[in-house]
Formats: C-alpha cells, sequence, structure tokens
C-alpha cells in the first residue's frame, strides 16, 4: 500500500477543570488519509457533516508502541492548507492470521472535532 500523506497523532490528559489539553504530539506518520464530506438533513434543520478514514504504516513505531491505545486519541492532517483535528473513533487492526501474524494494515475511522489548543514547537 502507498502512504502519500502524513499525519500526526496526539494524546490528551484531563486538567483540573475537567478539560482536555494536549499532552503530546508525535511526529509526522506516514499515511493515507481520505476525507468525506456532506450535508445532513433532518427534522427540518441542515447539519455539515464530515469524517475521515486513515491507513497508518503498520511498520511506524509510533504506531506500533499505540497499537492498543489508538481509539480516542487526535489526528492533526493538513490535507490543504490548515490542520484539520480528528479523534480516532474506531479501529480495525488487520493481521496475516494464517501466515506469520504480522499486522498488515491499521484502518481508522475518524471523526471530526474542533482544534485543540497547543504550543507548536518547531
Amino acid at each position: 500500500m502507498i502512504y502519500p500523506d502524513s499525519i500526526r497523532l496526539a494524546t490528551t490528559s484531563v486538567d483540573g477543570y475537567g478539560d482536555r489539553t494536549v499532552a503530546f504530539i508525535m511526529d509526522e506518520i506516514p499515511a493515507s488519509f481520505i476525507k468525506k464530506a456532506g450535508i445532513a438533513h433532518d427534522n427540518n434543520t441542515e447539519g455539515e457533516t464530515s469524517d475521515a478514514t486513515v491507513y497508518l504504516l503498520p511498520t511506524n513505531t509510533a504506531v506500533l508502541a499505540n497499537i492498543d491505545n489508538l481509539e480516542g486519541m487526535y489526528v492533526i492532517v493538513t490535507p490543504f492548507t490548515e490542520n484539520n483535528w480528528y479523534r480516532i473513533s474506531h479501529v480495525n487492526i488487520a493481521e496475516r492470521k494464517l501466515l506469520d501474524n504480522a499486522i498488515d494494515n491499521v484502518y481508522c475511522s475518524l471523526k471530526k472535532v474542533a482544534g485543540l489548543a497547543y504550543v507548536a514547537i518547531s
């Protein structure tokens, strides 16, 4: 599989007021990012829907270190010009069960969220 995009994973912690704050942002991870957007119409109201999916490079050390804890992490991706934040809602980890039990791909379902404030260190 080709991984033409790059994303960053962010972990969060809860502060004394119960708000989520960014605890750590990982280095860029090769990925294949697919964005979906649309409009929902229900009960005479309209709303924008935006979610995405991402395939993560299964041999990346950051992915392997967090393979059991990816759900709930945040994904920061810049598909065009600005950062977009998503939260990982579901993760499917495909393994080659009949051959060597190696991880073949890591597929994550994402839900768009508002970005969390953090200090960028370059």
